[in-house]
């Protein structure tokens, strides 16, 4: 009886030893948000500035969080901080830290509710002008004093940064330390960039504008914006920040060749200042670059045999011989040159065609000497051919160069925040700009579920107009996006088989296009709309 209570008593011990993690991870794995995330603001010495911060507790249980005020200070080049608590021994009044009083240094949040944290910023008469930074975290577990200084051990924490501008002498200051493409030389219009931003003032400053991609005749091809809708790209006072972007252009045979980046920037609030920079790279796959050139140089050639042959032809009939010497007539006697004029090899081809239609007395026997002249002069006429498919090829390579619009994607930060941009989008946000505030929305049928757009046209801007459309119908999109490499000239709705009514309603509202059930297709998004070239058609 004994053993078998110490055999129980085992198991019991090695169960709770086995799930005693899970509960530990339970525990840490809580929900913490606050907002707003950051503070901005000017201030005069001796103001007095109040505010508030709210805790969001998303879980099903109270949450006890405590809340610190610490110095915030930058490190390296990529937008990362760390976090310098007061020490008590080294408190002299001289950095914002000291200047924010909470309220409370501890609350308790109720399951799934959110509370108000006042705290205030009294800034010093002696606080010097220019940019200072700190931070308040909010975590679950207190502060623990160590040796007279504060260091914040937490399970969970969550921060919002404070920055501060103090009036006086201010200097705002900044240029372009680097802007360069990782590749000089790519295959495909693929290339990452990096841009490096020095701020060489006093207060914090965020450098706002766009990078834009030219190809070789000077048409657009990307437009990267830059921190036009971040508040996080700040540039702290005599410190370096990196920017990393990643651009994919849609890939075509005429768009190879030399590109030009171009970025802009425009910086301060007193006095709106800009810098700018470039940086070029080339597109050339070596297959087409190879094939390009061997076009070039053939047509080169054909050209040359051309001109020889043409010569020749005049000299004949002037009666010289290629070499220049006078052609004998007889052993004793030398046919005398004579003059011929520069056309005269095409007059004698035309006099030659005349005389032999005029010879022919049925459609046969014109249709049979036809041949016969195409094969007496077939080097002239393969010459021709050649020449007019060099020129349709030319023609054809400018048209597609100079297209003015062309899709592409732009990744933000792409080892960070991984932030992707379209063209469409872009596109879109014009259009949203422009038309659709002029447009009266229909309220959403409630039983359709959100739908997504592909762009397969190869048109840019067409899935954009669709979303217009379809948003001012009522409808609502979760996607926007465009399939590089694949262009089809129809319009597809694809759906899942339980919605089949919803893609019916939807094929309706956009003339009748083609429908496709797709079992596999995800519920959370049921229906995918691939725009094809024949939306043109529609919209005009």
């Amino acid at each position: 009886m004994i053993s078998t209570l110490k055999t129980i008593s085992s198991l019991f011990l090695l169960f709770i030893f086995l799930i005693s993690p899970l509960f530990a991870n339970a525990q840490n794995s809580i929900s913490l948000s606050v907002s707003p995330t950051l503070f901005e603001m000017t201030a005069n010495p001796a103001q007095e500035w109040d505010s508030s911060i709210r805790v969001i507790n998303s879980n099903p249980q109270e949450l006890e969080v405590y809340i610190d005020i610490v110095n915030f200070a930058p490190q390296g080049e990529v937008g990362q901080g760390v976090f310098i608590p007061v020490s008590e021994d080294e408190s002299q009044g001289k950095t914002l830290a000291e200047w924010i009083k909470p309220q409370m240094t501890s609350v308790v949040i109720p399951p799934e509710k959110t509370v108000e944290i006042p705290f205030g910023i009294a800034v010093p008469e002696d606080a010097p002008p220019g940019g200072h930074f700190a931070a308040i975290l909010i975590g679950t577990k207190p502060p623990k004093e160590q040796a007279g200084s504060s260091q914040v051990e937490t399970s969970q924490v969550v921060t919002s940064l404070v920055f501060l501008r103090v009036t006086g002498d201010i200097i705002e200051n900044g240029s372009i330390r680097e802007f360069r493409a990782t590749k000089s030389l790519v295959e495909k219009p693929e290339v990452d960039f990096e841009l490096r931003f020095q701020n060489e003032g006093n207060v914090h400053i965020l450098p706002q504008g766009d990078i834009k991609i030219y190809n070789m005749w000077g048409q657009e091809r990307g437009v990267i914006p830059v921190n036009q809708q971040a508040l996080f790209g700040n540039v702290l006072p005599n410190q370096i920040r990196k920017y990393t972007f990643a651009w994919t252009g849609e890939w075509s045979m005429a768009d190879m060749g030399r590109y030009t980046a171009e970025v802009t920037l425009g910086y301060g609030t007193d006095q709106r200042q800009f810098a700018t920079s470039r940086t070029y790279f080339w597109v050339l796959p070596w297959k087409l670059t190879l094939l390009v050139f061997a076009i070039i140089f053939g047509f080169i050639l054909l050209i040359t045999w051309a001109i020889r042959l043409y010569i020749e032809k005049m000299l004949s009939m002037a009666g010289v011989s290629p070499s220049g010497r006078p052609i004998f007539a007889q052993p004793d006697k030398l046919k005398r040159p004579k003059k011929v004029s520069v056309i005269a090899p095409l007059e004698e081809g035309i006099l030659d065609l005349s005389q032999r239609f005029q010879s022919s007395r049925s459609v046969s026997q014109k249709v049979s000497n036809s041949f016969k002249f195409i094969k007496q002069y077939h080097k002239f006429f393969f010459i021709v051919l050649a020449v007019l498919s060099f020129v349709a090829f030319i023609i054809w390579f400018t048209k597609n160069a100079t297209v003015s619009d062309r899709g592409y994607e732009v990744i933000v930060d792409p080892e960070g925040s991984n932030i992707r941009i379209s063209s469409e989008q872009v596109e879109y946000d014009d259009m949203k700009e422009t038309d659709i505030k002029d447009i009266e929305t229909l309220p959403k049928p409630n039983d359709l579920p959100l739908i997504k757009l592909v762009n397969r046209s190869g048109v840019s801007g067409l899935a954009a107009k669709l979303r217009v459309s379809l948003e001012s119908k009522g409808y609502e999109i979760s996607d926007l996006s465009t399939d590089f490499g694949v262009k089809d000239q129809n319009t597809v709705i694809v759906y899942h088989p339980d919605f089949i009514d919803q893609a019916l309603n939807l094929s309706a509202e956009i003339e009748g296009v083609l429908l496709s059930a797709y079992a596999d297709a995800p519920l959370n998004e049921p229906i995918t709309i691939y725009v094809g070239k024949d939306y043109v058609s529609e919209v005009e």
